[in-house]
């Protein structure tokens, strides 16, 4: 008998274990991301245009944060390597969709990745760019963990224009 209550005891735990886990998953859906562009080179045009992200099947009324996956061998300052760093964030509307812009900041520090002054002014001349390529972004759901996931293609700089 109480070999039974044991074996019942632990087949019971490695349910409700399993249940938890189970759970955390299912309750993450598949959401839609859309970037617009989807393609852009790194030069001061991203700062009066900024990256617009667009998504759908999310919580209603639920924050949604937008990162970016830095790939092994590309640095980012501040940034830890398998460190996602944070582009904007957004609220999702009564029907599940959001929109949001990437702001300034995010833009100078991430993808110029510039210096700063001590008045607190971009330093250009500092600058280390994010490398071409393609990064991938997601949209995360504070609430239901809902994922939307779409590519961002960072392009090689425009060359010089000529005088």
């Amino acid at each position: 008998m109480n070999t039974y209550r044991k074996t019942s005891g632990s087949i019971f735990l490695a349910m409700a274990v399993l249940a938890l886990a189970l759970g955390g998953y299912v309750n993450a859906q598949a959401a839609d991301l859309q970037i617009a562009p989807d393609q852009a080179a790194i030069t001061p045009a991203l700062l009066k245009a900024p990256i617009v992200f667009k998504g759908s099947g999310f919580t209603p009324k639920e924050i949604i944060v937008v990162e970016m996956v830095i790939p092994k061998g590309v640095q980012v300052k501040g940034v830890q390597e398998g460190e996602n760093v944070g582009l904007a964030n957004g609220n999702a509307d009564e029907a599940g969709k959001f929109e949001t812009k990437m702001g300034a900041m995010a833009t100078l520090n991430t993808l110029f990745q510039v210096g700063w002054t001590p008045l607190i002014k971009p330093d250009f001349s500092k600058a280390s760019p994010l490398p071409p390529g393609q990064y991938e972004i997601l949209a995360t759901g504070v609430e239901s963990d809902s994922v939307g996931k779409a590519m961002l293609t960072i392009l090689p700089p425009p060359p010089p224009e000529k005088k």
